[in-house]
């Protein structure tokens, strides 16, 4: 079964930069079930209507909030690469640890 998977990150302000142009940098992924990934930031939504602005996605007080959106063939093929996904090299950008969630496609 299809499914997405949603990284948050809390980026340092003045690595924020950085952290983009690092994303961009990184060569495609080359693994077994991966469709495609996509980094989105959290912007303040104030301006939205009311009733248009209740999906809260929550920040971290002094830190950018970013999202990168992973699309992955199935939940296993997610789980097969996990335990080759390196994470020092990005630990620099962050200013608390990331966050993830698997969303099965239905």
């Amino acid at each position: 079964m299809e499914c997405v998977v949603l990284i948050r990150r809390f980026i340092k302000p003045e690595r924020e930069q950085d952290f983009v142009a690092w994303v961009k940098a990184q060569p495609p992924l080359d693994r077994p079930g991966f469709q495609g990934k996509t980094l989105t930031r959290l912007d303040d939504a104030s301006q939205l209507p009311p009733g248009l602005n209740t999906f809260h996605v929550g920040a971290n007080p002094g830190a950018a909030t970013y999202i990168m959106v992973e699309r992955w063939a199935s939940i296993e093929a997610f789980r097969a690469y996990v335990p080759n996904a390196g994470t020092s090299d990005q630990d620099e950008y962050e200013a608390a640890p990331r966050q993830r969630v698997i969303l099965s496609v239905v």
